[in-house]
């Protein structure tokens, strides 16, 4: 720890603040939920831990698979449980990655948030290792190759690799190894608590991040607060409300729909496969979150390098220099025209994170040449590099301009990642015609062709830009409470739907998921709807 980080620490121990702050309230208006990507992060880690415990009491290391399949199957509503709490993981991580993203492109890593922005990287490597552990922890074959792997980077760490192997694998037995993981698991649930407490600390005392034209897009971007601002209760309390039911509601929705669904992908499952040691004759996939490291392991290099190494050069360098990006980039600009390395990187780490997740995907456990990896990193590194430079190069210099250049800079990513899937997909769609490959090829090219619709649309030059009058959305109150009386009513019905269903059949219980999900969507849309008629927000 620097001089300059132990003198931050004491002036906040010597300078307390109020918590929770005010806030400006164009961050509870429309659009304002891109400002509370971590209070999405929030409410998913506490619905994480409240189905976590439940399970907790049920689960039995020394029978993983076969208590699993009990609560699962036995235990009422044990398939919604066990299934949302799979989902709120998945949940939980691509929040992350989302709020992270949108931090590293509007610049929250300067100052004054460094520290912040340090403890948002270990939120996001403490929540991926409690995600392997606990998907490893079903004992099915899925769990046991993703163990295997994880076995294999753990021993062949230098010096340490043996002792390592023991601490979080156990001694070799079945038993051993699930009691460690349990463990593990509960320990860095632990360790998440205690990060995300020092980082929401950390981002009441340096404030959230406002507009960046409040300080003509320089640095520090403090939010000042003024007479104008309005009570935190019970203005930001009633919006957080609304934001928790609707991320419960997907977290409930989404794997409770895909229970109902017939043929799901055995990558995107929420139920285990057959038991550790069976016969499976299906791709062995680790979780999704990791596809990108696990498919490093598939390349020709990484059979001459050991494990650790080719997840230090995959997956450790991109962490280090997530965590090195305040000291090195000492800009004090907040505008991504100014800076265009650090866009740039981050726009190639989004296609090499989606692109080798993809290749994971379609190609599990298949080895792949160094030409071939050698061309997947320099034509899309070198390619997307130079599209986004020659952007910026054109905004400054040449006076183009975009109406709103961050959603045009996360429009383009988006792009880039579509077109990338869609042309990963369209060689073995074509040389095979098969659904599982037609469909998202298809899907990925209709995609594609919206995106890249909206990328003109968002365009525009300096000249043919004109203000455009605001028009006034909004609706008579009787609108309101015609809405209102609507959805009032639709919950009711769910609820008589959904009551009769039999909480320990699996079929029955993926109903009474997706009735419960509504009920939460509908909850969050009418406290949404008494914020606008009430308090005009």
């Amino acid at each position: 720890m620097t001089e300059k980080d132990q003198n931050e620490i004491i002036k906040i121990m010597n300078d307390p603040q109020p918590l929770p702050r005010k806030v400006p309230d164009y961050m509870r208006r429309r659009g304002g939920m891109w400002y509370w990507t971590g209070a999405m992060v929030m409410f998913a880690f506490l619905y994480e831990v409240i189905t976590g415990l439940v399970i907790l009491f049920y689960y039995q290391p020394t029978a993983a698979y076969a208590s699993t399949e009990n609560f699962l199957n036995s235990t009422p509503f044990g398939s919604i449980i066990l299934t949302t709490h799979l989902y709120g993981a998945y949940a939980m991580i691509a929040l992350l990655y989302l709020h992270l993203l949108r931090n590293l492109f509007v610049g929250a890593y300067k100052k004054p948030r460094k520290n912040q922005w340090i403890t948002g990287i270990l939120l996001l490597l403490t929540t991926l290792a409690v995600g392997f552990f606990g998907y490893s922890m079903s004992g099915d074959v899925l769990a046991a190759n993703a163990t295997g792997v994880g076995k294999g980077i753990a021993a062949e760490t230098p010096v340490i690799g043996s002792y390592l192997e023991g601490i979080f694998f156990g001694n070799g037995t079945n038993a051993s190894l699930f009691q460690r993981m349990l463990g593990w698991h509960i320990v860095l649930v632990a360790v998440i608590g205690i990060i995300f407490l020092g980082h929401f600390f950390l981002a009441e005392y340096n404030t959230i991040m406002p507009k960046r034209s409040e300080s003509n897009y320089r640095v520090p971007l403090v939010d000042r607060e003024t007479s104008a601002y309005r009570p935190w209760y019970p203005y930001n309390m009633i919006y957080m409300v609304q934001i928790a039911l609707y991320t419960f509601a997907a977290i409930v929705i989404i794997p409770s729909v895909v229970v109902a669904l017939p043929g799901v992908p055995t990558l995107f499952s929420p139920f285990p496969q057959v038991a550790a040691g069976t016969s499976f004759t299906g791709p062995l996939y680790p979780p999704w979150f990791l596809l990108f490291v696990y498919k490093a392991m598939d390349f020709q290099v990484s059979s001459i390098i050991d494990p650790f190494w080719a997840t230090v050069v995959f997956a450790g360098a991109p962490l280090i220099y997530l965590l090195l990006i305040p000291y090195l980039d000492r800009n004090n600009s907040l505008s991504m025209t100014d800076r265009p390395v650090t866009v740039a990187l981050g726009i190639i780490g989004i296609a090499y994170l989606v692109g080798l997740s993809i290749w994971g995907a379609l190609t599990p456990a298949l080895l792949i040449p160094d030409p071939e990896v050698l061309l997947f990193f320099v034509v899309i590194g070198a390619a997307l590099f130079v599209l986004v430079e020659l952007a910026i190069w054109s905004i400054r210099y040449r006076k183009t301009r975009f109406r709103d250049p961050a959603k045009v800079y996360i429009l383009l990513a988006m792009t880039g990642i579509s077109a990338f899937g869609t042309g990963s997909l369209a060689i073995p769609s074509l040389l095979t015609f098969k659904p599982v490959y037609d469909i998202p090829a298809i899907l990925l090219a209709m995609i594609t062709a919206y995106l890249v619709l909206l990328d003109f649309a968002s365009m525009r030059t300096a000249e043919t830009v004109r203000p455009i009058e605001p028009v006034s959305a909004d609706m008579k109150p009787v609108t309101y409470v015609l809405i209102s009386a609507f959805l009032v009513f639709a919950a009711i019905v769910i609820l008589f739907i959904i009551t009769p269903l039999n909480p320990s059949v699996v079929s029955q219980e993926a109903g009474y998921g997706i009735g419960l999900g509504l009920l939460l969507f509908i909850s969050g849309t009418l406290v949404k709807i008494y914020r606008k008629t009430e308090y005009g927000e």
